[in-house]
């Protein structure tokens, strides 16, 4: 679905990209909001891309469901639905090269084996890879050095990647590609803006190991406060935040907009809504902490 005005020549690309887990909450609504103006607002263009490579967990009708509250909220994506499910083929074709780079190694330690809350202690890292299929193994990549960049909302980030991050699996035991790995690869083909939650900062360190490894050119990134409830637990689908309102819109976009520290608005339904929240959009206001109680 493309929107008038939208300007390919720009190179501005930003993407959305929920997984259909369950209906779209508030907390989902602030990265979506804030990655469409964020788009809309430099006239790039906006993907929406379903994260659906965790087949287990992904629940029937949701990704459909997702689609149609987003067009009750106004929003409007460039070009067809982008689906993870359908680029398995590019994933095998960047393990392979990592692989080919002497990266990868197969690891059969158990969740419970290694130490909690603590990084990957390279335990199997004598089991280089050489050639695919490994069976039965989940697959390592060998992470070393450090990665910066500049988040266009909390600052200057910095990671030692064998002491913050640590050897990121990137192919799965049960034959499934990491979300790391899926992540890292969509977002270095496809976008040049990615804005979502500060809960996936940290993560940003293994996909742009990731990237570098791999001789990507990695986005721009920007890390909005991840929205919480009053006990501090993070507005999401494990938690059980309700999904938004169909009803009232207008409401909810306000309110969101408000928690991004934006400039209020007067507007009175949901087309008003954006044709004052595109120009007057302004990622310097997003508040620079990680959290945010709604």
């Amino acid at each position: 679905m493309g929107r008038p005005g939208n300007d390919p020549a720009t190179g501005i690309i930003g993407r959305f990209a929920p997984s259909p887990t369950g209906d779209l909450h508030f907390g989902s609504l602030l990265a979506a909001l804030a990655s469409f103006c964020d788009a809309r607002h430099q006239r790039g263009q906006w993907l929406l891309r379903i994260d659906d490579i965790d087949e287990p967990r992904s629940v029937p009708g949701s990704a459909d469901a997702i689609q149609r509250t987003l067009e009750r909220y106004g929003f409007h994506w460039d070009g067809p639905v982008r689906w993870q499910s359908n680029r398995q083929e590019r994933y095998v074709e960047a393990l392979s090269s990592l692989v080919e780079s002497g990266l990868i190694f197969a690891c059969d330690c158990s969740r419970r084996s290694l130490p909690t809350g603590q990084v990957y202690p390279g335990r199997c890292r004598h089991r280089r890879v050489s050639d695919l299929p490994v069976m039965h193994h989940a697959l390592r990549l060998s992470l070393s050095g450090t990665v910066y960049f500049d988040d266009a909302i909390q600052g200057v980030q910095r990671f030692d990647l064998a002491v913050d991050v640590g050897d990121s699996i990137v192919w799965r035991r049960d034959g499934l590609v990491s979300y790391a790995l899926a992540c890292a690869v969509d977002d270095a083909d496809q976008v040049t803006h990615v804005v979502r939650g500060a809960d996936l900062l940290e993560g940003t360190g293994v996909q742009l190991g990731i990237i570098e490894a791999l001789g990507l050119t990695p986005p721009i990134y920007a890390h909005l406060p991840v929205a919480v409830n009053t006990d501090g637990d993070k507005l999401s689908k494990h938690s059980r935040a309700p999904a938004i309102s169909e009803l009232e819109p207008v409401a909810v976009l306000q309110r969101a907009w408000q928690v991004l520290g934006q400039a209020p608005l007067t507007s009175g339904s949901v087309g008003e809504f954006w044709s004052e929240a595109i120009p007057a959009w302004d990622i310097r206001r997003v508040p620079q902490q990680r959290r945010c109680v709604v």
